[in-house]
């Protein structure tokens, strides 16, 4: 590094060169970076977001925050607007990896391995001809990531307050999720100026007010729930137990293109394939033959949710046959009787055998404390045992241990 270069080294290092804006909102749960960035803005009246960027000593033109955002910007950021890197990580694509993406460089992400990993519907090794016709070309697709376009609940926006700002959700901008979890109801494309105004695509001509919003199916409110768990939590409860958010997407993903198959390739199977898209209502889009979901017109992704949705639900409440590996975590576990075992006894100490000995040990006990206190019983006992002894010298042993025992001989 020349001296020369110093000063910029510096301006882009040295974060203690960013004090905090004056006015800084602090970030809503959920909300994207950009939309963060955007209400940061209009408090300053300022014309659009790279005028609020001038001076962090980085380059951020060209670059999609929402989707990736280098460390000394994140850095920079959370010592202007009071908050902390991590946290701004959060409100970016990037938060979400390695649950919903391997990484937000797609020459980092694999198709096959991201999608074909399960298998649930179908069996593993079946349709590879068709799979392979949908795989996109290498280091140009990201799972779950399609052109994007803004979207929000309106019954969200219509419950705010006045003087609450309106802010872009980070869920609400990628497919694997088209409803509202709270409201039920279709997620709306809409042009949002943050913290102002919300401009609706489905407004009809002619009126301020937006179309009443759409309800959606209870199979893909389920489905999306799970999908929101997923994000926010990091964990999704199914029937076979909990699972992590990183195997419910790519699960989620794997059945999205098990639906996808025509037909024609599943043989067998094809039969609960077209049970699943006929319950739906919906016609299988054409184009899902040889293009990747991502890639699909917002509608179609949406009907193909449906399917998938639709696919799942029937799984875990065994009304369709499932064939592929991993079914098992959509289903019940078996009930599998467990040996109860030996009940344990009072003392951890091991039973002792017993044997013959036993009542000759007690009926002698109990002889002896008879002849302690009955002459009678002193002189029998006496009697049998004198018929071991062969001398006197035995004789008067005995009666040594008699008399050690407690036992009189001398009774009158």
């Amino acid at each position: 590094m020349t001296p020369a270069d110093a000063p910029a080294a510096r301006t882009a290092l040295d974060h203690s060169a960013h004090p905090p804006w004056p006015l800084h909102p602090q970030p809503l749960p959920g909300e994207t970076l950009m939309s963060w960035l955007a209400r940061t803005t209009a408090l300053y009246s300022l014309i659009n977001t790279a005028d609020l960027l001038d001076g962090l000593g980085v380059d951020t033109s060209g670059v999609d925050l929402d989707r990736y955002t280098r460390e000394p910007v994140l850095t920079a950021l959370a010592q202007r607007g009071g908050s902390t890197a991590e946290r701004l990580r959060e409100m970016t694509l990037a938060g979400y990896t390695p649950w919903l993406l391997d990484s937000t460089d797609p020459s980092e992400c694999d198709f096959d391995t991201y999608v074909h990993q399960f298998s649930v519907l179908l069996p593993p090794g079946l349709a590879m001809a068709d799979r392979r016709r949908r795989t996109p070309a290498a280091g140009t697709w990201l799972p779950w990531v399609s052109k994007l376009d803004t979207r929000a609940c309106p019954l969200c926006i219509d419950a705010l307050d006045t003087d609450a700002d309106i802010a872009v959700m980070m869920a609400h901008q990628y497919p694997m999720l088209t409803s509202c979890t709270k409201h039920l109801c279709r997620l709306e494309f809409c042009a949002v100026i943050p913290g102002r105004l919300v401009f609706w695509d489905r407004t009809p001509a002619g009126s301020d007010e937006h179309a009443p919003p759409i309800p959606v199916p209870a199979v893909v409110a389920e489905i999306d729930r799970r999908t929101a768990a997923a994000m926010t939590s990091g964990s999704v409860e199914l029937v076979a137990g909990r699972v992590q958010a990183a195997v419910w997407f790519r699960l989620l993903r794997t059945v999205v293109d098990e639906v996808s198959t025509p037909l024609v390739r599943t043989g067998w199977w094809a039969k609960p394939l077209s049970a699943i898209w006929k319950s739906t209502g919906c016609s299988r889009p054409l184009r899902t033959s040889w293009v990747p979901f991502e890639q699909l017109p917002w509608d179609e992704q949406a009907n193909v949710l449906f399917a998938a949705a639709t696919a799942i639900i029937a799984v875990e409440n065994d009304e369709i046959t499932a064939s592929g590996a991993d079914a098992c975590l959509l289903r019940p576990r078996r009930y599998e009787p467990v040996d109860p075992g030996t009940p344990p006894t009072g003392s951890r100490s091991p039973v002792p055998t017993r044997s013959a000995w036993d009542g000759v040990i007690a009926a002698i006990d109990a002889a002896v404390a008879a002849a302690r206190v009955d002459s009678d019983a002193a002189r029998s006992l006496f009697g049998f045992a004198r018929t071991g002894c062969r001398t006197e010298e035995d004789v008067d042993e005995l009666a040594y241990a008699f008399v050690e025992l407690g036992i009189r001989l001398d009774w009158d």
